[in-house]
């Protein structure tokens, strides 16, 4: 069945960068120093990060820069992918990105397939980790595919440069 061979390499990336193995800590680095340069937009991240982007949308003020950010990301196919640490700063190409998730979450487990998502995949788990926590690997997978057809006029674009122009628009001054 598909969900055993779905769920075997997922829990595996999942079990692996929920201890540390894949190592973000350059691109978190350089995450917070972009979001150091505007302390509202970083808190708003943060709150983004703990609560949401639903509670953050429906919380805020309006005209405020949290009511901004949360506007943006809610309307943004790949907003939600903004809850992983380091995504600001995320130098792949969002096709690229996109592929590699549909590419997780579809295959079969193997030592080749696991040795590999090791390799180059590691960004990818965390993105498939924070798709499946939020809504489990059936939905997760039908909303992957629904975002890769959603961001294709900005699939040669970094993720990273996505997101930080969008967020330049409600940054303070």
């Amino acid at each position: 069945m598909q969900f055993k061979t779905v769920m075997v390499p997922v829990a595996l990336a999942i079990g692996l960068s929920g201890c540390g193995y894949f190592g973000g800590d350059e691109k978190q680095q350089l995450e917070q120093a972009w979001l150091a340069k505007d302390e509202q937009l970083q808190q708003v991240i943060e709150q983004i990060r703990s609560q949401g982007i639903e509670a953050v949308a429906k919380g805020a003020d309006a005209g405020s820069v949290a009511a901004c950010v949360a506007g943006k990301l809610e309307m943004d196919p790949l907003g939600e992918l903004v809850n992983v640490e380091g995504a600001l700063v995320e130098s792949a190409k969002v096709a690229e990105l996109m592929s590699e998730l549909e590419g997780l979450m579809e295959q079969d487990f193997s030592l080749e397939n696991m040795s590999s998502l090791m390799q180059k995949g590691a960004d990818a788990a965390a993105y498939a980790k924070q798709i499946i926590a939020d809504q489990g690997i059936e939905k997760g997978l039908e909303h992957l595919q629904k975002m890769a057809t959603a961001s294709e006029e900005f699939a040669s674009q970094d993720l990273g440069a996505h997101f930080q122009q969008l967020l330049s628009e409600c940054q303070t001054k």
